[in-house]
């Protein structure tokens, strides 16, 4: 793809330089660019934001996942059941920790994870459910929470594209035992990169502060520092705190924005039966980070939209589809359906109506010539 010749964005970070740099440069004068003081300021704006106890910065969400399952003594020879339809992250995270990713199909209207179908994928070695947050949607979170209470397995969230989402007025993140986020360039804000961890649960907390610091606890300089455990590095910065905080100042108006975007697609575009928006429930709180679609030509849309300057984004392939965890659609057809037919809309924070214009009108003349 030619950047050059993009003029509408997929997505495009709105940070406040200004505010940025009064931070920055307080951190650099102080010559504490690494975790610390601001970093636990991030982490108390966020616990307030989430409505959530505690909260761990950590380098990703992908690393937030994978600490969350850890601390959880989720490893070698233990299932965890997520959807098929996912970023690899979610997959990966499960790998990366030692157990096997176990896939379940989506439901067609909102894509996510089919509760209907995990019942069948539960076993002894079934330890965790990772509930993933489509573009910002969790209506079957409560579903997924009396399942795992049922069959007395976790509940974690993969809340990566969900920060400031809810259901039923509960930020999403805070139903399971951990939920896990993103601060990746395409979310509501960035840190560049980054994510966390938040529960409710002050054992699994102390255990993942435990986790991201070289399994250290007490005091810890750097000299003859306590040992509890194993552990890693993923400590977070207080430059990207700093980021992170800049822009957590305007997050209504972010979401404001967001939800914006979503509603000038739903009510200009037409769909019909080769053509949907897909929903958010925007009254019990769901936030549309992107606005995602299904469309029978979907390459021929996207190639249509790319020459004249207007970018958008492939849906992720099914993880069954993926060579580290290829295997058949048997059971997994709503995601053989689906799989090439999905993409996301322009979802940038600084699309002008002028943009969402051209966007809408492109589409319906495309529509109106081959999906018609």
């Amino acid at each position: 793809m030619n950047r050059s010749k993009i003029l509408t964005s997929f997505i495009s970070p709105s940070i406040n330089t200004n505010q940025s740099l009064i931070l920055f440069k307080n951190i650099l004068r102080k010559e504490i660019p690494n975790e610390g003081i601001l970093t636990r300021e991030f982490e108390k704006i966020i616990s307030k934001v989430l409505e959530v106890k505690y909260v761990t910065a950590t380098t990703s969400g992908t690393i937030a996942i994978f600490l969350a399952l850890k601390a959880l003594k989720i490893g070698y020879n233990d299932e965890v059941i997520i959807p098929n339809l996912t970023f690899a992250a979610t997959a990966n995270a499960v790998k990366l920790a030692g157990a096997k990713p176990i896939l379940v199909d989506i439901n067609e209207q909102n894509l996510l994870i089919d509760t209907n179908k995990i019942k069948k994928k539960i076993n002894k070695k079934t330890k965790a459910i990772i509930a993933v947050h489509v573009s910002g949607r969790g209506s079957n979170i409560l579903k997924l929470k009396k399942i795992s209470k049922k069959y007395k397995i976790n509940l974690i969230e993969d809340a990566a594209e969900a920060f400031y989402s809810k259901y039923k007025n509960k930020p999403l993140g805070s139903f399971g035992e951990i939920g896990c986020f993103s601060f990746s360039p395409p979310k509501i804000f960035t840190t560049g990169q980054g994510g966390a961890i938040v529960t409710n649960n002050l054992k699994l907390h102390k255990e993942i502060v435990k986790l991201k610091n070289q399994g250290r606890v007490g005091k810890t300089d750097g000299g003859e520092d306590t040992f509890d455990s194993i552990g890693y590095n993923f400590k977070f910065t207080n430059l990207q705190s700093a980021l992170g905080i800049s822009q957590l100042k305007n997050l209504n108006w972010r979401k404001k924005k967001l939800i914006e975007n979503h509603n000038f697609y739903k009510k200009n575009i037409k769909e019909n039966s080769n053509f949907k928006i897909f929903s958010f429930n925007l009254k019990n709180g769901e936030l549309p980070l992107w606005t995602d679609i299904y469309c029978k030509k979907r390459n021929k849309l996207f190639n249509f939209l790319i020459k004249r300057g207007i970018e958008c984004r492939y849906f992720w392939h099914p993880i069954n589809y993926c060579k580290p965890y290829k295997q058949s659609f048997n059971n997994l057809e709503v995601s053989r359906k689906l799989h090439g037919k999905l993409m996301w809309l322009p979802s940038s924070l600084k699309l002008k109506r002028n943009e969402l214009v051209k966007v809408c009108k492109l589409i319906n003349e495309f529509n109106k010539k081959y999906n018609g």
